[in-house]
């Protein structure tokens, strides 16, 4: 790669990357849409090998998974704003729990010169300005549930073009090989990305599953939400499942005043992420992505800086297609050469 490429490619990124944090709120839905569009195709593809189903016409499997797809998002939104008034009902009990756990702490510790819960809460709690705060609150859903109605409104869309991509790919390129080559692209992209946010989905359902019963035999309130909100994190590589594990554990301190069922919670949660995260997902992800360790960090740290949260959960695709993108270019085919994990891109 000549000095003059090297500049090119470096000033197109930043470039790019500054587009896609000005842009975020066009382009953010969009990307969604396909990553979830992507995951239905998986599942499409998952039971057109059923023998009951394999017989179908693609377009009743669509509408199938589509069906199934729209009655998931509806029941989690509506588990999800059942269990977070749940915990807004139970915060003074809560609140007593923490008080009452400090205060036994402070007396086991002999800390009676620190300063008392109430000069704590002064200085915190009370400087919270409840009523801005729950408008924010509003405000976010309201903006959260729009966004949803306009994702799913994108996948629906996507989905049904979806037919038309080889007659417009055809019709792009005049070239024959241009068009074999543009087409192997998309199709490495397809299979790769469909693999992985499939396989991804059924074992964060899985991990989601497995914590839900270890809560429920803790005795842990509200554990469907955690345990959905503990399969959404897993989507982070790494940091993802120390922030759901992390979240359940602080509930679990408010709930129950007392360090044995916080530790159980801890020791139970984690040792379910260990099992998925080291038996299970390696076993059935197979490294499909080919990424190097360090490059999936950097990843999601970039994406994060771009996008917060969901810029981490859709870091590793996002990366993935980038790489297999410029992997079909002989003058950029040696940087997914270098980011891959064994060279093989």
């Amino acid at each position: 790669m000549s000095l003059r490429d090297f500049f090119f490619i470096t000033t197109l990124t930043v470039l790019l990357g500054y587009v896609l944090i000005m842009a975020q709120a066009v382009l953010l839905p969009i990307v969604i849409a396909l990553m979830l569009a992507y995951v239905l195709v998986g599942a499409v593809e998952s039971l057109s090998r059923f023998p009951v189903t394999q017989h179908l016409p693609r377009w009743s499997l669509f509408t199938l998974v589509l069906a199934i797809f729209v009655s998931a998002v509806t029941s989690i939104g509506l588990v999800a704003f059942a269990n977070l008034r749940n915990i807004a009902a139970s915060a003074p009990a809560y609140q007593a729990n923490i008080r009452a756990l400090i205060t036994r702490l402070s007396e086991a510790l002999d800390l009676g010169d620190l300063p008392t819960w109430e000069a704590l809460r002064a200085l915190t709690l009370d400087r919270i300005d409840l009523a801005a705060t729950s408008l924010g609150v509003l405000s976010s859903l309201a903006s959260v549930a729009g966004y949803t109605v306009l994702i799913a409104t994108y996948v629906v869309f996507l989905v049904a073009e979806r037919g038309a991509f080889d007659r417009k790919m055809s019709l792009l390129f005049g070239d024959a090989s241009e068009r074999d080559a543009a087409v192997k692209v998309v199709g490495r992209i397809n299979q790769q990305i469909v693999t992985y946010l499939f396989t991804k989905t059924v074992v964060n359902i899985i991990l989601g599953v497995i914590s839900y019963v270890l809560m429920l035999f803790l005795g842990i309130q509200n554990a469907v939400f955690w345990a959905f909100l503990i399969a959404i994190f897993n989507y982070i590589p790494y940091v993802g499942s120390l922030m759901g594990v992390g979240v359940v554990v602080l509930y679990t301190l408010a709930q129950f005043g007392a360090l044995r069922p916080t530790l159980a919670a801890l020791v139970v949660l984690t040792s379910a992420q260990v099992y998925v995260g080291n038996f299970l997902e390696p076993r059935v992800m197979a490294r499909s992505l080919n990424l190097s360790p360090f490059v999936v960090l950097a990843a999601l740290v970039v994406w994060s800086a771009i996008w917060g949260l969901p810029g981490a959960i859709i870091a590793v695709p996002m990366t993935s297609i980038s790489m297999i993108v410029l992997s079909g270019f002989e003058k950029t085919r040696a940087i997914p050469i270098l980011l891959s994990r064994d060279g093989e891109f």
